[in-house]
């Protein structure tokens, strides 16, 4: 599932063409958390192994690459530090639902 997730939201998040106009709160920056988190919770079912913050700095990578890859003229696409900020809002809630529902531990 992780796997499907990631490669879904890698696609939709590099399809080429102009994107909506960043907005602060908008439902953009809602989609980007729920995004994370949900693949944040399929990778720490993924992989026990990995402590919580090695998983969080991982997702958190990947958000700030797609937003630089985003940047790249050719995609013509927007990059967003907003955004990137809306994926950390999801990782934490991801990492805390994890830790408070006893599934994993930091």
């Amino acid at each position: 599932m992780f796997w499907f997730a990631f490669a879904a939201i890698t696609v939709l998040a590099l399809l080429p063409g102009p994107a909506a106009p960043p907005r602060i709160f908008g439902t953009d920056k809602i989609e980007h958390a729920l995004a994370f988190l949900v693949l944040t919770l399929l990778a720490s079912f993924g992989w026990r192994g990995l402590p919580l913050w090695f998983l969080a700095l991982a997702m958190l990578t990947y958000g700030l690459v797609i937003e630089l890859v985003q940047g790249s003229p050719i995609l013509q696409r927007t990059m967003s530090f907003a955004d990137v900020v809306a994926d950390g809002v999801g990782i934490a809630l991801a990492i805390i639902l994890a830790f408070l529902l006893g599934l994993r531990k930091w």
